[in-house]
C-alpha cells in the first residue's frame, strides 16, 4: 500500500513535469506561430506596398505613355494630309516642270532651224558670187572691144561660123547663169520669209515660256514651303519617339547620367555624338589601369627578387605598396567595366533607336521624291531641285561635300 501510493506519487510528480514541459512547448510553439503570423503578414503587408507602389508607378508610367502616344498620334493625324499635300504639289510641280522644259526644247529646235536657214542663205550668197563671176563680165567685153577695135581681116566661112558660135555660147552660158542666180535669189528670199516666220513663232514661244516658268517658280516655292512643314514636323514626331524612348533608363546608372547630361531631345545623333565624346574617357581609363598593372607586376617582381637575395629590410613596406596598388588596380578596373559597359549600353539604344525610326522612312518627304523620280525613270544626273526646288538630305549633303572637294 505504502509502496502503491510512492509510486503514484512520483509518476503525478513526473506527469507534472511532462505536462509543463509540454505546455511549455505548446507556449513556445504558439509564440513562434504568432511571430512567423506576424512576420508573414508583416512581409505580406511589405508585398502588398510593394505592389502597390509598383502598380501606381506602373500606371503612372502607363498614363504617360498613353499620353505621350496619343500627342504622337494627333501630330501623326496632322502629318498624313500635309504629305498627301505635298506628294499633289510634287506632281503638279512635275507638270509645269515639265511644259518649261517642253517649250525650252521647242524654242532650242526653232533656234537651230532659223541658224540652219541663215547658213543656207550664206550659202547661196556665195553661190551668188560665184555665179556673177563666172558671167565674166569684164572678159566678154573686153573680147568684143577687141573684135571692134582689131576686126579680122580675113574672111572665111570657117571664121564666120567660129565667131558667131562664140557668141552664141556667150549668150547661152549667160542666160543659163542669169536664169540659175534668178533661182538662187528667189530661194533666197523665200529663206529669209521663212526666217522672219520662225522668228515671229519662236518670239511667242518665248513670250508664252514666260508665263509658264512664273507658273513654275510659284509651283516650286509652294512645293517648297510644304516640303518644309512636312519635315518640321516628321522631325517632331522622329524626335519625339527619340526623346521618349532613348531618354528611358538603361540599367547603367552612368549611362544614365550622360544620357541626363544631353541638352533638349535626346536624338540619335546625340547619342551617338555621346557615344564618341566618351571615347577619351574610356581612354583615359584605360591607360590608367595599364599604368597600375605596369606598376604592380613592377612592386611583385621586386618582393620576390629581395626574397631570392634574403633581403626583407623593407618587405613590410613592399607589401604596403602592392596591397595598396592592388585595391586601386581593381577599383579603377571596376571604373573601367563601368565605363565600358556604359558606352555599350549608348551604342546599342543609338542601334535599337535607328532600327526604330528607320520603319517610319517610307513616310518621310524624302521618300517620295525618291519614288516620284524612280517613277520618271529618271537618271542619277537627273537635277531634283532644278526641277521642283526641293532636294533630298542625301542630295544636300552630296552637293556640300563636292563643294567643299571643289574648294
Amino acid at each position: 500500500m505504502i509502496l502503491k501510493k510512492i509510486m503514484h506519487f512520483f509518476c503525478g510528480r513526473s506527469l507534472e513535469k511532462e505536462t509543463a514541459k509540454t505546455n511549455a512547448l505548446i507556449r513556445e510553439v504558439e509564440q513562434y506561430e504568432k511571430t512567423a503570423m506576424e512576420r508573414l503578414k508583416a512581409q505580406a503587408d511589405d508585398f502588398r506596398a510593394q505592389v502597390a507602389a509598383y502598380k501606381k508607378k506602373r500606371d503612372a508610367e502607363l498614363k504617360e505613355f498613353i499620353a505621350f502616344m496619343n500627342k504622337q498620334l494627333g501630330l501623326a493625324e496632322s502629318y498624313v494630309p500635309l504629305l498627301g499635300d505635298f506628294q499633289d504639289k510634287m506632281f503638279v510641280c512635275f507638270d509645269s516642270w515639265m511644259n518649261t522644259s517642253f517649250a525650252d526644247q521647242k524654242i532650242q529646235l526653232l533656234s537651230q532651224r532659223i541658224t540652219t536657214k541663215f547658213q543656207m542663205l550664206d550659202f547661196i550668197t556665195a553661190l551668188q558670187v560665184e555665179l556673177n563671176k563666172l558671167t565674166q563680165r569684164n572678159e566678154r567685153n573686153e573680147w568684143r572691144h577687141m573684135i571692134k577695135e582689131r576686126p579680122i581681116l580675113v574672111n572665111s566661112t570657117f571664121i564666120e561660123r567660129t565667131v558667131r558660135q562664140v557668141s552664141n555660147n556667150q549668150k547661152s552660158s549667160s542666160e543659163s547663169i542669169r536664169h540659175d542666180l534668178s533661182r538662187l535669189k528667189s530661194h533666197s528670199m523665200m529663206l529669209q520669209t521663212e526666217i522672219k516666220e520662225l522668228r515671229h513663232e519662236r518670239d511667242l514661244l518665248i513670250d508664252s515660256s514666260r508665263e509658264l516658268i512664273e507658273k513654275h517658280k510659284a509651283h516650286k516655292a509652294e512645293l517648297n514651303d510644304q516640303y518644309r512643314k512636312c519635315s518640321e514636323l516628321f522631325c517632331e514626331i522622329q524626335d519625339g519617339f527619340s526623346d521618349h524612348f532613348g531618354s528611358a533608363a538603361t540599367g547603367s546608372s552612368l549611362a544614365d547620367s550622360w544620357i541626363a547630361e544631353i541638352e533638349g531631345a535626346v536624338t540619335l545623333p546625340k547619342l551617338f555624338s555621346t557615344h564618341k565624346g566618351t571615347a577619351d574617357i574610356q581612354r583615359e581609363v584605360q591607360d590608367e589601369f595599364n599604368n597600375l598593372t605596369n606598376d604592380f607586376q613592377d612592386i611583385r617582381s621586386r618582393i620576390d627578387a629581395k626574397r631570392q637575395r634574403g633581403d626583407f629590410s623593407t618587405l613590410n613596406e613592399d607589401k604596403a605598396t602592392r596591397d595598396g596598388l592592388f585595391r586601386e588596380r581593381q577599383e579603377v578596373g571596376v571604373r573601367r567595366r563601368e565605363i565600358s559597359t556604359a558606352r555599350k549600353v549608348i551604342y546599342e539604344r543609338g542601334n535599337e533607336l535607328k532600327e526604330m525610326l528607320g520603319k517610319f522612312d517610307p513616310l518621310q518627304p524624302d521618300e517620295c521624291i525618291r519614288r516620284i523620280v524612280e517613277i520618271f525613270r529618271m537618271g542619277k544626273d537627273f537635277d531634283v531641285h532644278r526641277a521642283i526646288g526641293v532636294s533630298t538630305r542625301d542630295d544636300r549633303r552630296k552637293h556640300y561635300e563636292l563643294k567643299n572637294y571643289n574648294r
